[in-house]
């Protein structure tokens, strides 16, 4: 498995989750990976079980250098340091994973009339404004060498709840693909491609923790997917593979779904 051998990758919001799934899987791949962080330790406080005492070690153990940069990369000094400090003591950025962010915000007030303007600065901030921050440390970086950056998105900017909840996240992950779309056209003759995850409802070790007071990533809502399976952090990072190696190279300024079909039947 050395298909990324000598590349070195970010990983933003990379210490657990779907974001652990993609650091392990590019370090199963050959590459390097820097964990950049809200919370290093986010694991341990949804009973997420790691191989190892962090996800950095998960990557060394599998054979690859890994460093861990805790950082709130909805500040752009922040975020410019993380990755220029991954620059520094890694030698290079072939890939940034931009993964960092969610719906973070209280669930039972988010329908589009009612989301206080505290809820939509912080999901913009965290979903939206991450990324932007990120990308543009990074992309001066990658000139001369080529790279590949991965956005994560939400296939809520496909369908809308009947309840409505989840306006301004959507929203923001909507921002997230336009935003991606356009990088690609600028960065395509430089060599570097920029791409979309867009997952459904991923059973990651939060939402699990989560689902019965969020009412998300329920039974019912794996009963409603044409796979009758939520999706797994693994499932994000097979799709993760592809648009990082060779596989996709003739890729970019796409989003893709993984979401089980769901974005093919009606929203609950």
């Amino acid at each position: 498995m050395d298909k990324l051998q000598g590349k070195v990758a970010i990983v933003t919001g990379g210490a657990g989750g779907i974001g652990r799934a993609y650091a392990l899987r590019l370090a199963l791949l050959g590459a390097d990976v820097a964990i950049v962080d809200v919370d290093l330790d986010v694991a341990s406080k949804y009973g997420e079980t790691l191989s190892a005492e962090s996800v950095m070690e998960e990557v060394k153990r599998l054979g690859g250098r890994s460093i861990g940069i805790q950082a709130d990369l909805s500040q752009q000094d922040a975020a410019r340091s993380a990755v220029n400090t991954v620059f520094e003591r890694m030698g290079q950025i072939d890939i940034l994973v931009n993964n960092a962010g969610g719906a973070i915000t209280p669930i039972d007030r988010s329908r589009a009339s009612e989301s206080p303007l505290e809820d939509t600065e912080k999901l913009f901030a965290a979903n939206f404004y991450s990324m932007v921050h990120c990308c543009q440390a990074t992309v001066p970086l990658m000139r001369g060498r080529g790279g590949a950056i991965v956005n994560i998105a939400t296939n809520g900017v496909d369908r809308t709840p009947s309840s409505g909840r989840l306006a301004m996240y959507n929203s923001a992950k909507a921002a997230v693909i336009r935003y991606t779309q356009t990088l690609a056209v600028e960065l395509g003759p430089e060599g570097i491609r920029v791409n979309c995850i867009s997952p459904g409802i991923i059973e990651s070790a939060r939402i699990k923790a989560q689902a019965a007071a969020r009412n998300l990533g329920t039974k019912a809502h794996a009963d409603l997917t044409p796979m009758r399976r939520l999706g797994t952090p693994e499932d994000c990072a097979g799709v993760l593979e592809f648009l990082v190696t060779d596989l996709s190279r003739y890729v970019t300024g796409e989003c893709i779904r993984v979401s089980g079909g769901a974005t093919l039947v009606s929203a609950v």
